[in-house]
């Protein structure tokens, strides 16, 4: 049976793991040289090729943590060097299994500002807010309870963790998909979503940027009869229908359109079309 929004949000915010691509990765390429310095300030001693051999901080694990990406910008002030690093292992799934450690330029060195839980960011477009500081707009997804989802969402990576509130990857769209599980809603609806394609375009008065989001929806009631027969969920096929979404970033954050198709919160909705089963 499907989970309410508020257990979808947590969900969300909480429990994704793995970045589909359709964000444009602002992720820099850095030399051997940097990238060892960067590592050797988040794990001193126990710099890996792949990351730290050991937990740099976090309790849950003693497992290797393995660094994915590295984002420069400006994250702390206007004027700052910082690298934001992100990384998986050391965390539970309520952490989305990693963590990223923000890092400033100290003179020379990179000193470790904190530690982040749970925020991934390999996926992400950097922006630049009204203060003159980045934040990054992210693309991710998750499986809970047989629900997957795929979200946007936006992060402050110079915020100090515990001042973000409730929301502290500030997602602000998901769009369900139930098919991979065959797991119907409370209506006894099998839903379909995806997002195919974000695109940033500048907008006025600056830095403010349109975010536009392409999405294929779809659901459709399967009799029980025919869901339980079926070797494979696979087989189902549900019609779905392209939609745009827009979101304004303001400069501080992401504000949806009241032009957008219908959404329940920051949930797109999908419409009810129909469906066919592959032999």
């Amino acid at each position: 049976m499907r989970t309410d929004l508020t257990d979808l949000f947590f969900a969300a915010v909480y429990g994704c793991f793995a970045q589909s691509g359709v964000i444009p990765s602002d992720a820099s390429h850095v030399s051997a040289a940097d990238r060892a310095a960067l590592l050797e300030a988040v794990c001193p001693g126990h710099v890996t090729e792949r990351g730290c051999s050991t937990c740099p901080g976090a309790s849950f694990s003693t497992e290797p943590w393995e660094l994915e990406s590295i984002t420069l910008g400006h994250f702390l002030a206007a004027a700052s060097e910082d690298a934001f690093a992100s990384g998986v292992g050391c965390e539970p799934h309520v952490n989305l299994f990693g963590g990223s450690y923000l890092l400033t330029k100290d003179r020379s060195h990179w000193r470790k500002v904190w530690y982040i839980p749970g925020a991934r960011a390999d996926d992400c477009k950097k922006l630049t807010g009204s203060d003159r500081r980045d934040r990054l707009v992210c693309d991710a997804s998750d499986m809970h309870q047989g629900f997957a989802s795929e979200f946007l969402y936006l992060l402050d990576p110079g915020q100090k963790p515990g001042e973000q509130g409730i929301d502290p990857h500030g997602v602000f769209f998901n769009v369900p998909d139930s098919v991979g599980e065959c797991q119907v809603d409370t209506h006894g609806m099998l839903v379909s979503g995806k997002i195919e394609s974000v695109a940033f375009v500048p907008a006025s008065p600056a830095p403010s940027v349109r975010i536009v989001a392409t999405a294929r929806l779809g659901k459709a009631t399967i009799p029980p009869e025919i869901l339980e027969s079926l070797e494979s969920c696979g087989r189902a096929r549900l019609a779905t229908v392209s939609r745009k979404y827009e979101f304004l970033f303001d400069g501080n954050r992401v504000v949806p359109s009241q032009a957008n198709p219908p959404m329940a919160g920051f949930e797109a909705l999908a419409p009810e079309t129909s469906y066919s089963v592959a032999k």
